[in-house]
């Protein structure tokens, strides 16, 4: 009954995005919309900064919902990243 509310208070409770970031040694896709207003691009900056071994995918004209608005793109993003 409230899980977008439990969910989204889990989510601003975590205060360890970044020290966690700093420990992830594999290779880490950020894939992200240009026009996702819920979580948009710039919001990942502190958390990427933190991961050495990482590629970052913009989708145009994509928000939110990347699979449903852009399933090919994030397709082929996910595809060119587990090729190298």
């Amino acid at each position: 009954e409230q899980v977008f509310f439990t969910d989204f208070t889990a989510c601003n409770a975590y205060l360890n995005g970044e020290e966690a970031a700093k420990k992830v040694q594999c290779p880490t896709l950020f894939l992200l919309a240009k026009q996702d207003m819920m979580t948009p691009a710039k919001a990942s900056t502190s958390l990427s900064n933190q991961i050495a071994n990482k590629q970052i995918k913009l989708i145009d004209n994509c928000g939110h919902s990347m699979m449903s608005e852009q399933a090919d793109a994030v397709l082929d993003a996910l595809v060119g990243f587990m090729k190298n």
